[in-house]
């Protein structure tokens, strides 16, 4: 009996996906709205390696990204590579390299491939494309102002509704003077304080509280104030006693100019905001999905003084922010922002009697190619209604059809998938109405 043949599997690597055209179009259009956005603000687009050295990541990154989702390896050169998690450590690395001759402010953006190796689930895989938005050399908070407004402008222009998401604000200095004066921590335990306070919200009252009692020395008390800390609004915070009264005055200029440029509603001053990332020195914020099928954090960022310290020692105050796109397509789908139109495709040229009638298909679909107008010719002999059924099921929005007779009467047949019109028009009248259609 002969040995049957082993296949190798057709599913991705787990925690990956495969862009068939149907989501390479989503994709593009996904991201061709982030690039026109950021790009409407003078931010300029920079790419860098997607192997980086493990010093790197080791030096800039986190633990849990270097210890548990880092995919590391030594290369055939005996060098200790790492396959990028995040496009930060790169992005100080490059401004770093050419600081002195790089125009301040600094505005650039990237969309990279990023890759960690965790346990995939809903808005979280390996493997995953990011927005990244930064600016360098704006000391005051005005750049924060940019960044925020930046943040809300891509929603604006994914036509999110009003009260679909909420962005969420904080500052640094108010959460380590609330771990340093008011609780009275010692560094390393204020270090571990801020990590379970940044997950506080992913676990129950009751595993929280038996993780952090041990780095308290006087847990009641300390607890309380944990609590009234988490509890406070940008009124009331002040009055915790330690807290650093120049962060909070900080947050409340930021949201009276923000709230001067109609971002308010929106707004919400939260403290529990912690930001898992140890560069951030300053204002943080986090932009969350209020869909209760997705109420999540969707994407965030803040204040980095000193990014490039490892590299230079110049001094480059920077903000930020990253917006994946697994979680983020998600926040489209749920509240329905995707276009109906977005798999519609331009035209399709079918030739009847295809043999005599072929060449000058072709050069009817140069004709349209050189107006901008994207067209598909059919190549391979088959039925008319086999062929239309292909058209349709491609998502083509017009068909054209080429024979004898409209070739002697300079005319082709038209017919609008969208509407089920045929008629027949002149080749002049059939540049002008697809133009219309399909470009604007």
């Amino acid at each position: 009996m002969e040995k049957q043949k082993a296949f190798l599997p057709t599913a991705p690597y787990k925690g990956t996906r495969d862009f068939y055209p149907e989501e390479m179009r989503f994709r593009n259009w996904m991201f061709s709205v982030m690039r026109k956005t950021v790009q409407s603000f003078g931010y300029e687009e920079y790419d860098g390696p997607i192997l980086e050295s493990f010093e790197l990541y080791l030096a800039k990154s986190g633990e849990e990204i270097v210890q548990r989702q880092l995919y590391d390896f030594t290369d055939k050169g005996d060098r200790h590579v790492a396959i990028r998690p995040e496009m930060t450590p790169t992005l100080a690395r490059m401004v770093a390299g050419e600081v002195r001759n790089l125009a301040k402010p600094i505005r650039w953006f990237s969309i990279p491939n990023l890759w960690r190796y965790e346990q995939p689930g809903k808005g979280r895989l390996r493997e995953h494309w990011q927005l990244n938005v930064d600016l360098f050399g704006v000391n005051s908070y005005r750049a924060e102002v940019e960044i925020i407004l930046i943040a809300n402008a891509i929603l604006e222009n994914f036509k999110a509704p009003k009260g679909s998401y909420q962005i969420k604000v904080s500052h640094r200095g108010i959460l380590d003077s609330f771990l340093n004066q008011t609780l009275a921590l010692a560094p390393e335990k204020a270090h571990a304080v801020s990590k379970l306070l940044d997950k506080k919200s992913k676990i129950s009252k009751e595993a929280f509280e038996e993780e952090i009692k041990p780095l308290l020395s006087n847990p009641e008390k300390q607890l309380t104030l944990i609590y009234r800390y988490l509890d406070t609004n940008l009124q009331t915070i002040g009055e915790l006693e330690g807290i650093d009264p120049s962060s909070v005055e900080f947050i409340r200029n930021l949201f009276l100019d923000l709230a001067s440029l109609g971002i308010k509603d929106q707004l919400e001053f939260d403290p529990s905001i912690i930001r898992g990332f140890d560069y951030y020195t300053g204002c943080i914020f986090e932009v969350f999905d209020t869909n209760p099928e997705n109420r999540r954090s969707l994407y965030g960022g803040g204040r980095y003084d000193n990014l490039i310290g490892l590299f230079s020692n110049e001094q480059l105050s920077g903000i930020g922010f990253g917006l994946g796109d697994v979680t983020f397509k998600n926040f489209l789908e749920g509240h329905g922002l995707v276009p109906k139109d977005l798999n519609s495709k331009n035209a399709v040229l079918i030739p009847l009697m295809e043999d005599r009638v072929f060449p000058e298909v072709l050069k009817l679909a140069e004709e349209l190619r050189k107006e901008g107008i994207g067209v598909e010719t059919m190549l391979e002999s088959a039925k008319l209604g086999k062929q239309i059924q292909t058209a349709e099921k491609k998502g083509y929005r017009f068909l054209i059809f080429l024979g004898e007779s409209e070739i002697s009467e300079n005319k082709v047949q038209l017919k609008d998938i969208a509407s089920g019109e045929q008629s027949s028009v002149s080749r002049s009248d059939l540049i002008s109405i697809l133009r219309k259609s399909l470009l604007g």
